[in-house]
């Protein structure tokens, strides 16, 4: 009850979710004014920032009492904004310093190379690839998962970072123009990849030409005279590139690659329920939901089964994309693929652009529960793409 009444955690989740980004997390309000209990999926991490912004947001709901209780309660999702918009100048400042500290200490402590991987998509999957075919050659460390933010891979630089690395390979992503160039000023690249321009994040670019000068400062910002790879066909010819930029000896490459494998939740074919299943759930844009279809189609065929497609749409979206769930509901029709939809705000998007029976879903958990129900592993083969945040519920 006192939740429902202040619901302070639950907004909080929302600017978290957004990653602390004001204006989007605003646009999201009039959605969720009057909505509680909407963590499901995930839930709020209490971290430092949160913890400090809910003590202003509190604060803040105190001092608007004094006009009227009732009128500050329901203005909580915006004393948290105004939070944010207090707290986030603060926030920068500190993570520009860390940022400069682990410049510094990297400039000062670290002899080895820099391999430096950006892109629309394919950066986990590429630096894997990187680690496994040269570190039986080389000291080699990666930096893990999906720290890929200059703060994220400053705070690794300063926590992790053995000074007798040969190689340290880096990921980098972006959402905005000059975040790739702070990340560089960290770890300057001696190879950087940019592995393509593709049409994720195109709501908060704008364009894709601007997307395209935020990723190409990779090799912008990369060391004079730095090795610059693009323009290949695949993750491995990438990551072979390197090896060969390398002089990683032959034997040595032919027989990683046979070996390599997929990070979790890109394409791994997984048990699911009992379902063989594609398990795409990581992140997704129209051109990746049109990749992992096709490439689904073709399997779901040799093993002589039927495809079931488990979807909730492309999210962040951009003007020169903006039809893109239309476009991705015709191919689905196309496709003869039975489509269990997840029931977002893109939703309707996609069911303008399928002509056939598809099956609705109030989130992942659900959509399971009607797959088990109504369909034979026997018979279908499951693509799984991403069920998406609670902020598209």
């Amino acid at each position: 009850m006192i939740d429902k009444i202040f619901p302070f955690f639950d907004f909080l989740y929302l600017l978290q979710l957004e990653e602390y980004d004001t204006k989007r997390y605003l646009k999201l309000i009039s959605r969720f004014f009057l909505k509680r209990g909407f963590q499901k999926r995930q839930k709020l991490v209490l971290t430092s920032r949160v913890r400090v912004t809910l003590a202003l947001s509190v604060v803040l709901t105190i001092l608007g009492s004094y006009l009227t209780i009732i009128f500050t309660v329901l203005l909580i999702p915006f004393w948290v904004a105004l939070a944010n918009i207090v707290l986030n100048p603060i926030y920068e400042r500190i993570k520009h310093g860390i940022q400069k500290s682990a410049a510094k200490h990297f400039a000062n402590k670290y002899n080895g190379k820099v391999i430096a991987v950006a892109g629309s998509f394919g950066k986990t999957t590429t630096k894997n690839y990187i680690y496994e075919l040269v570190r039986y050659n080389f000291k080699t460390q990666m930096i893990p998962g999906n720290i890929n933010t200059p703060t994220g891979i400053a705070a690794w630089i300063l926590k992790n970072l053995n000074t007798t690395t040969e190689i340290l390979i880096v990921e980098m992503d972006t959402y905005f123009i000059g975040e790739i160039k702070r990340s560089c000023a960290i770890t300057p690249p001696d190879i950087a990849i940019l592995t393509n321009v593709g049409d994720q994040h195109l709501e908060r670019f704008g364009s894709k030409a601007k997307l395209k000068i935020a990723l190409h400062e990779v090799f912008n910002y990369a060391k004079a005279g730095a090795i610059k790879i693009s323009d290949k066909e695949s993750n491995l010819e990438y990551a072979l590139a390197v090896a060969k930029a390398l002089k990683i000896p032959k034997d040595i490459v032919d027989d990683t690659a046979k070996k390599l494998a997929k990070p979790d939740r890109r394409g791994n074919i997984i048990d699911l329920h009992g379902f063989e299943t594609i398990d795409e759930s990581y992140n997704i844009s129209f051109t990746t939901a049109k990749f992992t279809l096709k490439n689904a189609l073709l399997l779901a065929k040799q093993m002589k089964k039927k495809l079931i497609v488990v979807t909730a749409g492309i999210p962040e979206l951009g003007r020169e994309n903006k039809d893109a769930n239309f476009e991705y509901g015709k191919i689905l029709a196309e496709s003869k693929a039975q489509v269990v939809l997840c029931k977002t705000v893109l939703h309707n998007e996609v069911l303008e652009g399928i002509s056939q029976e598809v099956l609705l879903a109030e989130g992942m958990t659900d959509a399971w529960e009607i797959i088990k129900k109504n369909f034979s592993p026997k018979e279908y083969l499951v693509l799984m793409q991403p069920e998406l945040g609670d902020n598209y519920y």
